[in-house]
């Protein structure tokens, strides 16, 4: 397998990483703590725990000394920060320019109902649409840069380590079982059954006429079966 489904770590941890990069990763869990309770302000609860789980992994790789510390949780963690960076980074492109909100009112009687929608364009930032508007304004601004420093980190310290994930093994045995080629060959692909020896033909058997010559001057033909000739042989014997 290229990536060993383990979360042992994979060697012992470099230096570098406990006593340097590990400030980083304390920067790290504050911003992801912080990322978590303003989701949570803003309205947003589902994304508040997840960031707080991610903040709680990162917490778990640090402790003693970074001991739970793999290159397997780092390719994880570096994944799964990379693509919600993507997805933020697409939302916040696609209002930077303005943010819309929707107003719907119902009139008329109960056969003839009108529904009037009202879209209105905010500023990205609006003091007049309140506090949590603006949260998620600022949430939305900071998820992207804060995922994407976790990226960073933990390509930084994946980095550190001196084996890497994607060493592809050797195989055990050759791929293809391969005996000649050409006219006469044996070509056998991997996996391909060995003839047994029943289903091999044997060679035509062959009858033998043996001619016996007794005393009394008669003779007599005896035939006999044989499987190692190829054709009939005729042989004599004398008897006295």
């Amino acid at each position: 397998m290229l990536i060993p489904m383990s979360a042992d770590p994979s060697g012992p941890v470099p230096e570098v990483v406990k006593t340097v990069h590990v400030y980083g990763w304390y920067v790290i869990i504050f911003l992801l703590s912080f990322l978590s309770v303003g989701e949570c302000i803003a309205g947003d609860a589902f994304a508040g725990i997840i960031f707080s789980i991610m903040a709680g992994i990162v917490v778990f790789l640090l402790v003693d000394g970074c001991k739970n510390m793999s290159m397997y949780c780092l390719f994880m963690l570096g994944t799964m920060s990379s693509f919600q960076c993507f997805f933020d980074l697409l939302g916040l492109i696609s209002v930077v320019g303005g943010r819309e909100t929707s107003e719907s009112t119902m009139q008329g009687t109960d056969k003839d109902v009108t529904v009037i929608t009202r879209i209105t364009v905010h500023p990205f930032f609006d003091p007049k649409m309140g506090q949590q508007y603006n949260a998620q304004s600022s949430m939305m601004v900071a998820s992207p840069g804060i995922m994407l420093a976790c990226t960073f980190m933990c390509y930084l310290s994946y980095n550190a380590f001196s084996d890497s994930l994607f060493d592809v093994e050797e195989e055990a045995g050759p791929l293809f079982n391969y005996r000649g080629g050409g006219p006469g060959g044996n070509s056998l692909a991997y996996g391909a059954n060995q003839p047994s020896p029943r289903s091999q033909r044997r060679p035509a058997s062959s009858r033998e006429l043996v001619i016996v010559c007794r005393a009394d001057g008669e003779t007599e033909s005896v035939p006999v079966l044989k499987h190692d000739a190829s054709c009939c042989v005729v042989s004599l014997k004398c008897i006295d």
